[in-house]
């Protein structure tokens, strides 16, 4: 520092002191009143602009960790969504399959029911028809035999015991009735 005011002085006063000693004394009043104008006035101005500046970056700080809380959230919940999605698909798979398994053994039932209604209704046709048959052959049987009986009879029989016969197969139907 010795240095410093020896090399600011105008005229050589001593060793020490530059060239006035009211000089020095004026400078370092006014140094003194300037630094104390500072500290009082610009030290509060800059510590409440830092203070404000370090609030504004922990407040950034805080919304950032908010935000990337909130995003790990939400990517967690989209990963748990994807793989219910995942899960979800395959039920569905399973649940569309064993439908149509369902519905195939339902189609194969009704089929069969279906078949074995119309095999029942084939029998009772051809039951039908037999029977159908079976009265068509008995009925083409009775005349074919009532003609070789009544030709028989004609040939054989006097009209006494032909009238008998007829009185006699009256009766046999009149009864049934």
């Amino acid at each position: 520092m010795n240095t410093l005011m020896l090399f600011a002085s105008e005229a050589p006063n001593g060793k020490f002191l530059p060239g006035d000693v009211k000089e020095f004394w004026y400078g370092t009043a006014a140094f003194a009143i300037v630094f104390a104008l500072i500290v009082w006035k610009l030290f509060p101005v800059i510590a409440r602009a830092l203070n404000a500046k370090g609030e504004t970056v922990r407040a950034e700080l805080a919304a950032a960790e908010a935000a990337q809380a909130a995003a790990d959230a939400e990517v967690a919940a989209l990963r748990a969504k994807l793989g219910d999605a995942d899960a979800d698909a395959r039920k569905m798979v399973a649940d569309a399959r064993a439908q149509a398994d369902k519905l195939k053994a339902d189609g194969i039932a009704r089929a069969d029911a279906d078949a074995a209604a119309l095999r029942q209704r084939a029998l009772a046709d051809i039951e039908g028809m037999r029977a159908q048959a079976s009265a068509d052959l008995q009925a083409e049987l009775s005349m074919t035999t009532l003609a070789v009986a009544e030709e028989v009879a004609l040939n054989q029989l006097d009209a006494a015991t032909l009238g008998q016969l007829v009185e006699q197969y009256i009766d046999q139907v009149g009864a049934t009735r």
